[in-house]
């Protein structure tokens, strides 16, 4: 389905300007990641995603990425999810960081929950956010 990185880049950037990305609700996003997921037969489209999903000139784009591939669970490797969760908690921009946490509440795992313990959040909100999350996929 999808052959190149910014064909993909493209088509999700229509999508989040036709309809913003709204926690709790369905978007279009989701299912047009569903299926370059499922149309891939190697990892580099992950690695694209992952790409997109930290692109700072354009944080809400960004975060908006990260939460539909969030949704994601069937992404099988683990190590994959935790660099992009990792990745994310490193950027500067707090939107970015914020889906991060709602991707790796999603994911859950050992390796996410490692990459989240490490992570050291200045802002306060968002640092009882994560705490939240490592106690809730820690039961």
């Amino acid at each position: 389905m999808i052959e190149k990185p910014d064909r993909l880049a493209n088509w999700l950037h229509s999508a989040f300007e036709d309809e913003p990305f709204e926690n709790g609700m369905d978007h279009p996003a989701d299912q047009m990641i569903e299926d370059a997921l499922r149309s891939a037969r190697d990892e580099r489209i992950l690695e694209q995603f992952a790409a997109l999903c930290l692109d700072i000139e354009r944080p809400s784009f960004s975060a908006s990425i990260l939460r539909c591939l969030g949704r994601q669970t069937e992404i099988a490797n683990a190590t994959l999810r935790a660099g992009v969760v990792r990745n994310a908690l490193a950027t500067d921009d707090v939107e970015i960081r914020d889906a991060a946490v709602h991707a790796a509440e999603f994911w859950g795992g050992t390796e996410i929950v490692d990459a989240l313990i490490s992570h050291n959040e200045p802002v306060p909100w968002l640092r009882n956010y994560i705490r939240e999350v490592i106690d809730d996929l820690g039961e």
